[in-house]
């Protein structure tokens, strides 16, 4: 299950990351890591984006980005 699958409102902790190079640095320097408890706000109007919040922080993500975040819930 990814975060893409998740319907507003739903959390869950991330289990895995499958990214590399710059998308990963930055989700990684906002606190985004392995273990990390998300939840999902809200969607774009054609699902294209999705809204998250983990923490301190809010963070908007396309949905490729969105669909290798593996999560459990």
């Amino acid at each position: 299950m990814t975060v893409f699958d998740l319907k507003s409102g739903e959390s869950a902790r991330i289990t895995a990351i499958k990214l590399d190079g710059g998308a990963a640095a930055r989700l990684s320097a906002l606190g985004l890591k392995t273990g990390t408890y998300v939840q999902v706000l809200s969607f774009s109007l054609f699902k294209s984006a999705v809204l998250l919040s983990f923490g301190a922080v809010r963070v908007g993500i396309r949905k490729a980005l969105a669909q290798k975040l593996e999560v459990q819930k």
